[in-house]
């Protein structure tokens, strides 16, 4: 009898031990879905302008996007592929401002990642430019409007005349350009501030201008016209008859572009052709950053930009 109960117990203690638990089985990590390519897009675009924030360059359309290049990586998307009519742009440290029909502007945040747009009048804004606490918008009909911390001002009265160009520099001064041939200098005269008109010798429109200074300017227009502002306007010989529709200052050399792939630099009153750059593409944009200079344009379907620093040429596009 003894001996049978602890054979039981033992065969008993055997059977009761618990089994371990099952191991579970793993879930597999999603593969993430890689983020589509939309750069070649952006040269499908009828590109307009350009601007150079601290971290990447943007390009504008008319009847297209908003495309981006961003530095760090070397690549280009479209960022946002709302159809908006926008013909020229200005850029902040981590903002660009965009204007174009309908009294439309478009603003981007590129570290909110943001985009918003504000209409402000019944005129066609065909020109931008950034001041120390805002912008001016200049367009249709003598229309200049001013941004500031408050919102959007009426900036001029008594100006007809289609304006296609505007700078502005800190202390309140700046320059616009338009139909006619017509400049107009922002002026303070006794405690007032007005636009004084300044003679041009031409009737050409003038759609640009480019400063660093209210005391020294080039401005641009139709049938090749060149114009240089040193305390008076007088004409440089352009070489050209194409339409010249944009400029920029880079250092002491302004750069001026036009229709059939024209691209000058202007320098003191020497004017020459910019070095490998080759396009009968219109060229609608030209702007500045550090040391590169970077040239926008479209014809047709086609378009194309191009960055220039020293000696090195680089291209995207189709122009």
């Amino acid at each position: 009898m003894v001996v049978i109960a602890i054979g039981a117990g033992a065969a008993f203690g055997v059977v009761a031990r618990p089994a371990p638990p099952a191991e579970p089985t793993p879930t597999p990590e999603p593969t993430p879905t890689p983020e589509p390519d939309t750069g070649p897009l952006v040269f499908k675009q009828p590109l307009t302008a350009g601007c150079a924030t601290d971290d990447a360059v943007w390009v504008v359309s008319d009847g297209g996007g908003i495309g981006r290049f961003d530095r760090l990586l070397g690549r280009w998307q479209l960022i946002d592929s709302t159809l908006r009519s926008l013909v020229a742009a200005a850029c902040g440290p981590d903002t660009v401002t965009a204007v174009g029909s309908f009294g439309r502007v478009v603003f981007v945040d590129d570290l909110a990642k943001t985009i918003h747009a504000d209409d402000i009048g019944l005129f066609d804004a065909y020109a931008v430019s950034l001041v120390p606490d805002g912008a001016l918008v200049v367009g249709s009909g003598g229309s200049v409007q001013r941004q500031s911390s408050t919102g959007w001002d009426r900036y001029a009265q008594g100006i007809d005349e289609d304006l296609y160009g505007v700078v502005g520099f800190a202390g309140g001064s700046a320059w616009m350009v338009g139909a006619g041939g017509v400049t107009y200098r922002l002026e303070k005269a006794g405690g007032d501030v007005g636009w004084k008109p300044y003679e041009t010798g031409t009737t050409a429109a003038l759609r640009t201008i480019a400063a660093t200074s209210p005391t020294e300017a080039i401005a641009a227009g139709d049938d090749g016209v060149l114009l240089r502002f040193d305390g008076s306007w007088r004409a440089l010989e352009s070489g050209v008859k194409n339409e010249l529709r944009a400029s920029a200052r880079a250092g002491p050399i302004t750069y001026v572009v036009g229709d059939g792939g024209t691209a000058l630099a202007v320098e003191g009153n020497t004017v020459r052709p910019v070095a490998n750059l080759t396009t009968t593409c219109a060229l609608r944009g030209v702007f500045a950053y550090g040391n590169e200079v970077w040239f926008v344009a479209s014809e047709g379907t086609l378009a194309g930009v191009w960055r220039q620093s020293g000696d090195r040429t680089d291209h995207w596009g189709t122009c």
